[in-house]
């Protein structure tokens, strides 16, 4: 019986082996690409590097002006993650509470938001005529808005769980309102608040599309945008643009795996919850 049971487990196993490999399997290309000289790339694009050359990494990462792309894409991330955190959980309080009017028609809106595509058109006309366009407080706040429904969701689950009674012995402490949320529900959102960072984390990191609508100046674009600048008009070099790659998504790929077990969890646990 025992050994019967075993075997789907195994089979599950198995699996998620092989699609875990699947999903590696892109980015072992890729890094197998930029240890190829250029001439070896072209002459044998998907065999196996034999050369392992290491001077794709720092041509790209000269060529790329990465020191800079990458101070915009850790001032961008820091801030956005901050900012996402602290209004998601000031949002999402209130509204698990009910203490707003309409709170069942509030989370179905913000659950079709979900759904809905950014208005692109819309935002570039807002930003230009607010001066947003072209600064980092422009995108920071925008950055910060991308998803925040989601971020939002995610939390109502776990302040759902929170005692409400809680609440009452703070507010018989004289314990303010916001100061309540910032220094009572947030320590206690942690698990959820990690989960909200790491998304908000892997979302600006990984953002290519919005710093070319919305950053004109080359000087404040974040490290994804520098990887343009492999790509010619007429010939590119992809060992080289596939160096510039792994150097951009390592970061995130190490922090990732540090901190998965809390993304997986907490959004689970927030959908069941919630």
């Amino acid at each position: 019986m025992n050994q019967t049971a075993k075997l789907p487990y195994a089979l599950v196993h198995v699996i998620l082996i092989v699609f875990s490999l699947l999903m590696l399997l892109p980015i072992l290309m890729i890094l197998n690409i930029a240890l190829k000289t250029n001439t070896e790339f072209l002459n044998s694009p998907l065999a196996i590097a034999r050369s392992l050359n290491f001077d794709n990494f720092a041509e790209a990462w000269k060529q790329g002006d990465m020191i800079i792309n990458f101070k915009n894409s850790l001032i961008y991330t820091a801030c956005s993650t901050v900012l996402t955190c602290v209004a998601a959980s000031v949002a999402a309080y209130p509204i698990s509470r009910k203490h707003i009017r309409g709170t069942g028609f509030l989370l179905g809106l913000i659950g079709i938001t979900l759904f809905l595509p950014d208005g692109i058109v819309p935002l570039l006309f807002f930003m230009k005529y607010t001066s947003l366009l072209n600064t980092y407080v422009g995108y920071i706040l925008l950055s910060s808005g991308i998803n925040m429904a989601l971020m939002v969701f995610i939390l109502v689950g776990f302040v759902k769980n929170i005692p409400a009674e809680l609440d009452e012995a703070a507010a018989l402490d004289g314990c303010g309102y916001f100061r309540y949320i910032l220094t009572i529900i947030m320590p206690l959102l942690k698990p959820a608040i990690t989960t909200v960072a790491m998304l908000k984390i892997i979302n600006v990191w990984n953002d290519f599309i919005n710093p070319y609508l919305y950053l004109t100046d080359k000087e404040k674009r974040p490290l994804t945008s520098g990887l343009y600048l492999f790509v010619g008009e007429f010939s590119t070099d992809w060992t080289i643009l596939a160096a510039g790659i792994i150097i951009v998504v390592t970061p995130l790929v190490l922090v990732y795996l540090f901190l998965q077990k809390y993304i997986i969890s907490g959004v689970s646990s927030g959908a069941l919850k919630g």
